[in-house]
Parts: C-alpha cells; structure tokens; sequence
C-alpha cells in the first residue's frame, strides 16, 4: 500500500460474481448503516449518434418499477406500454421527417403518444417502487454524467437484503413507464441548465468546441431537438447494450458482515445474464489547431472559459493535474486568484478542473473566471495567459508543493469520513482507472510532484495549440436547444 494512507483501505474486498459484476466491500462495524453504490459505465457519451440524453433518462426511470413493482396486471399494462412504443416510433418518424412533416401531423402524433401513455398509466403504480425505497432506506438517488450512470442508497443493516432485491431487480427487469411524461421534465431540466442558463449555455459551446466530434462533446442533458426523438424502443436497446454485469461496478461500505453480503449479492445479482461488454469509448483527440475561438452572447455577466486538452485518467500525469489546479486557483494565495482577483480585480471567481469531469477517458483542464461588470474577458484572458507562462518559465518552490501536498492529502482524509463518500470514490476509481486502489495512490502521488514536473506538465497542457476559448458575453439570447 503506497506510503501511510489510511489502513481503512487494507479492508476492501473485491467480490466478483460469475457474471463478471465486481463489488467492493469495506465493512465499517462502528457506522451507523450501510451507504451503497451501483455504477453502471453508460453515461452520456455512450448515447447513441442522434440520441444525446438517452443515458440520463435511465436517472429518470430508476424509480418507476419492474415487472413486478408498480402495476396490478403486468400482461395488460405491458400490452399497452408496446402501443406507447409504436406510437412512439411514429412521432420520431415524424419529427425527423425530411422534408419536414406538416406540424398538424407531428402534433397529431404527439397527441397519440401521450393518450396511450395516459392508458397504461392507468394500469400502473409508478410510485410503488419509489415507496418501497422510501420504506428500506434512508437515502436514495440515480446521477448520470459523461462517463457513467450511479445509483445509491443508504440504509440500517437490515435493509441489506431489501436494497439488494430492489436494486437487482431495477437494473435487470426496468419498466419504461410514464417515459414521455419523464421526457418532458427533462426538456424542462434542459431550458433551467443551458437555455435560459448563460454560463451553462458558454459551458456546452466550450465543450462542442473543444472536443469536435468526440460524444464528450454533447451535453449529458442531451440537445433539445433530440430530446424530442427519443423512444422507449431506443432505450430498451441501450439498456440491453450497457446494463450488463461485466459494465458494472458496485460497492457496500458501512456496518454489514462481508459473508451475509457475499450471500446475499450472489443470490439477487447472480442471475443477471453476462452478456457482451459494449464497445470502448474511443479516445478524444488531442487539439494541434487552437486556440479554437467562440463567443456566446447572453444574459448579462461576462464569463472566460479556457479548456486545454487533458491527460489520461489513469496516467502519472494525473496527480500532477490536480497540483496545477490547485495551485491555480485553490484559495487567495493560488496564481490566478492573486492576480486577476486581488491584484488586478479583473475577477469575482476563478476555478480550475484538472479534468472538466471526464472520468474514463482523455478530459478537459478547464479555466474558468467570472469577469467583473467594469472589466473585459480579453483583459482576463491575457492575464491568464501571462501567469500560464510563469508557470512555465518559473518553477515552483518545493517548499509550495510540499505544503501544498499536505493540504491536499488532508483534504482527501478528511473526505473518508463517511461511507457514503468513501462507496463513490470506490467506484468511480475502479470504473475510471481500471483499479480502485488509484483512488489513494494518485494521493501518495501527491508528495511526489517536483518543480520540474510540474513545469514539464504546464509546458505540455497550456498551449494555444491545446486550447479552445470562449467569452461569455452581454446580449440578447441566442437560439436555443440545436447542436451548436
């Protein structure tokens, strides 16, 4: 085990099943419960070509039920739930129609769509599911991001069983119930976060801008026109694709015994048919053509956005990106606070993301400064620019990094108090990295940054080659909800 990190993580033990479905299990006798996590590797990125925002509505059907959960007469209502699939494929024809379909016809469409649905609405339960989680655990969420799809809970230890049946049988028998009345709060999710949003809006065309073709590209909300495309049918096929056992992580933190849960995860998760793992996410490509320029004019605040292309998640270079982060922008004594906020006034804010929260592949290192009302963002950009090129020519003291260090690794102890916490970082390391145990070794990592690493690493990253840029600026809204 790298240095002296915590011996809470010589207790994890990996439990895979036959089906290729791995669990992590750290048993914490003295907390209260258990916190679990479920990550599936389908985030938006695997979306479909068309189909941006397919994987987050699999956030939003985790509490509609099964087969078994939700509805009085399972044979009926799926019969009627096949009607909302056709009707379903008959709008998107529609609304992909070229030429164009007569808006009378697309809305006649929609119409049948949402009838049918009112139909089999009749038959179900949606919230019986959700009440059974409400009864078992004292916590529970679904998140999505580029990268993967999370679901957790926390409940007392004798909820263990209850989570595991519940939890099995979501991810194995899901029911695409209300699908289109899910659809609709999350084009109302899209018009809140990026429409009627400036910064989210700048956010989404700096990363068009700077990931070009890559599915990083799109926006995990998805895009408004294809949001309006979307149908059960595709997300029968994506489930079929993505949620099989060798795509999934799991992890049990907290007060359970490790046999009761080896049991008990083999008897609910056992059964889940293997099936092919999908295809890898390709690598994005590093940028040589920048700086790539946009400007984005809404709202009434000025924002600079500058992303550069990353490292690789399971890389040395890892660490090292979290260094220049913080040494960037972690506090009043960090190069991009002290000048553009202290010194110059130039900013409100400035933050610095090693990876523009990419996980599995190649992310963003992303600079972000809130302008202020009597400033510019070329004033900003420049002055970041100029302290981009310090870092570059002037190498930091290793009293810094080695102070630095030392408050990041505090940082990160501090962050395993709870076993909630502790279950995500468990997870997210072995999905992103391939191996949980990078989640304390990029800290040990931490002491081992050198002034000339760090250097080499700015030298490397902060090129006008590897840079994409945007300018949030003053001005009336854009057109709203395309690709950019």
């Amino acid at each position: 085990m790298p240095g002296d990190l915590p011996q809470l993580f010589a207790n994890v033990e990996e439990y895979r099943l036959d089906n290729g479905l791995l669990f992590l299990l750290l048993p914490r006798p003295a907390a209260p419960q258990v916190s679990a996590r479920l990550l599936v590797k389908a985030g938006n990125a695997d979306s479909p070509d068309g189909a941006s925002g397919l994987a987050h509505m699999f956030e939003h059907m985790a509490f509609k039920g099964t087969t078994a959960m939700g509805t009085d007469d399972a044979a009926a209502e799926a019969a009627l739930l096949d009607s909302v699939a056709v009707l379903g494929e008959t709008l998107r024809r529609a609304v992909t129609a070229t030429p164009p379909a007569d808006s009378a016809a697309v809305a006649a469409a929609r119409e049948a769509v949402v009838a049918a649905e009112a139909r089999a609405d009749a038959l179900a339960d949606p919230m019986d599911f959700f009440h059974l989680m409400e009864r078992f655990t004292t916590m529970y969420n679904a998140s999505t991001g580029k990268d993967y799809t999370i679901y957790d809970a926390s409940f007392p230890p004798s909820g263990l069983e209850a989570w595991a049946l519940l939890e099995s049988e979501r991810q194995q028998d899901p029911v695409y119930r209300q699908f289109y009345a899910e659809l609709e709060v999350v084009k109302e999710e899209r018009r809140q976060r990026t429409d009627d949003n400036p910064e989210g809006a700048a956010w989404e065309k700096m990363q068009a801008l700077a990931y070009g073709e890559h599915p990083y590209a799109d926006p995990t909300v998805g895009y408004m026109a294809e949001l309006e495309t979307l149908t059960p049918g595709q997300a029968a096929d994506f489930h079929a694709r993505h949620y099989v056992p060798g795509n999934m992580v799991g992890a049990l933190v907290g007060n359970f015994d490790p046999a009761d849960a080896r049991r008990l995860i083999k008897a609910y998760f056992g059964d889940i048919p293997a099936g092919p793992l999908p295809p890898p996410l390709p690598p994005p490509t590093i940028a040589t053509d920048g700086p790539r320029r946009a400007v984005h004019r809404q709202g009434e605040e000025r924002q600079l956005i500058m992303a550069f292309s990353g490292v690789e998640p399971g890389s040395p270079e890892r660490a090292l990106a979290d260094v220049l982060a913080e040494l960037l922008a972690r506090d009043r004594t960090s190069a991009l606070v002290k000048r553009l906020d202290l010194e110059a006034g130039v900013a409100r804010n400035v933050y610095a993301y090693p990876d523009g929260g990419c996980k599995r592949e190649r992310g963003l290192f992303v600079i972000e400064v809130d302008v202020m009302p009597d400033h510019d963002n070329q004033e900003a950009e420049a002055l970041v620019w100029e302290e981009l090129r310090r870092l570059q020519e002037q190498p930091v003291s290793t009293e810094t990094l080695a102070a630095l260090a030392r408050v990041m690794r505090k940082d990160f102890i501090f962050g395993l108090q709870r076993s909630e916490d502790i279950a995500e970082l468990l997870v997210k390391s072995e999905a992103g990295t391939g191996d949980w145990r990078n989640a304390y070794g990029r800290v040990a990592d931490y002491a081992e940054a050198t002034p000339a690493s760090i250097r080499a690493l700015a030298r490397t990253l902060f090129t006008p080659e590897r840079a994409a840029v945007v300018h949030l600026e003053p001005a009336d809204d854009d057109a709203k909800g395309g690709r950019p």
